[in-house]
């Protein structure tokens, strides 16, 4: 069986972050560097991937989005303010979705396939929004994490699975991100704060025994964990735990990354986009 990974990046800026209030931050600094650092990472493996763009940064970073389009990558959406979306009202949701969507196709040219909710942010009723009013043929806004206050849950009895990680109805996929069982609960091993924050061979371990059951991997990581921008001033309020949570593993990420790929290419994974996955252009 064929086993395909997909190492995406959601595209948006540290002050978008859910722990820090965008209305405290200095938004004239930026992290956004770590979206080229990235770029150039996945050149040396020949990989591609799906970026999630928060809509507010397309006009800004207009050529740096079209240098991805040009390597071949491909373009979703990651809402267009990076609100949790469990945060709006339905109304809401529906104008910030079709904002991105918007200015997706105005400044790129792009009409977005696929659609991941900031921080998982999501629940069944906005999921078929995007999949019956928005026309979208995919999420990726699933994760079996329950210790997360912040993320969503999503109820997918009516879906078929086609995988472990995969979910399909009508013509629409809901892909997972990947999470491990550890003593009858799941634990993220996808995210580029888990990878990080963990020291590596904790992540090894972990990995080895995701990929002793799991078929495909899904992962997920942000500019500014690759950003050289070590020198944020972050709102004065910022307890200790979010700036330790902020700054962890940011100047050894990029080596864990290497080691990363390298695991999961001995693995036999193919690097694939979720638009491959779901044209079944694999």
């Amino acid at each position: 069986m064929k086993k395909y990974a997909v190492l995406g990046m959601d595209v948006e800026d540290w002050f978008h972050l859910d722990y820090f209030n965008k209305e405290e931050c200095n938004t004239s600094q930026s992290t956004m560097d770590g979206l080229m650092v990235y770029l150039d990472l996945l050149k040396q493996y020949e990989i591609k991937t799906t970026f999630f763009v928060v809509g507010e940064l397309v006009s800004k970073y207009k050529n740096e989005l079209n240098l991805i389009i040009e390597h071949g990558h491909e373009i979703a959406l990651h809402s267009y303010s990076h609100v949790r979306p469990l945060n709006l009202s339905i109304s809401e949701f529906r104008e910030d979705t079709q904002k991105g969507l918007n200015i997706m196709k105005e400044v790129l040219n792009v009409e977005p396939d696929g659609y991941r909710a900031p921080c998982f942010s999501l629940d069944r009723e906005r999921l078929d929004i995007l999949k019956n009013e928005f026309n979208l043929t995919y999420d990726s806004s699933k994760i079996k994490f329950d210790s997360h206050d912040l993320y969503g849950r999503i109820e997918l009895n009516d879906f078929d699975s086609l995988a472990k990680d995969i979910y399909k109805k009508d013509r629409f996929l809901e892909f997972e991100a990947s999470t491990v069982e550890i003593f009858g609960k799941n634990l993220p091993v996808s995210g580029g704060g888990y990878l990080r924050i963990f020291p590596w061979f904790l992540t090894k371990a972990l990995l080895k025994k995701y990929i002793k059951t799991n078929g495909n991997y899904f992962f997920y990581i942000h500019p500014f964990e690759f950003s050289k921008n070590y020198n944020i001033t972050v709102p004065e309020n910022t307890d200790f735990k979010t700036k330790l949570r902020f700054n962890t593993g940011r100047k050894s990420v990029e080596k864990k990354m290497h080691k990363l790929i390298s695991m999961l290419k001995q693995n036999g994974y193919e690097f694939v986009t979720f638009r491959d996955l779901y044209t079944g252009k694999i």
